[in-house]
């Protein structure tokens, strides 16, 4: 299953796909989320404190 969430900002979203991901993921799924927006809120939301780049997540382990 595929979800995507968009919209103007100041509505939620980031709240939504984080309870979403909870949700999903306490049911025994396996989960990625992805936040694309410039202004990226989505891991403090989640409480991860270390910086996660697309960058860092894309990188081989050769790299």
């Amino acid at each position: 299953m595929k979800i995507a969430v968009s919209g103007k900002g100041g509505v939620g979203k980031t709240t939504i796909v984080a309870v979403l991901g909870e949700v999903f993921r306490r049911k025994g799924k396996r989960v990625i989320l992805i936040d694309a927006d410039p202004d990226a809120n989505l891991a403090r939301t989640l409480g991860i404190k270390e910086n996660i780049t697309s960058s860092n997540v894309l990188k081989s382990p050769a790299d």
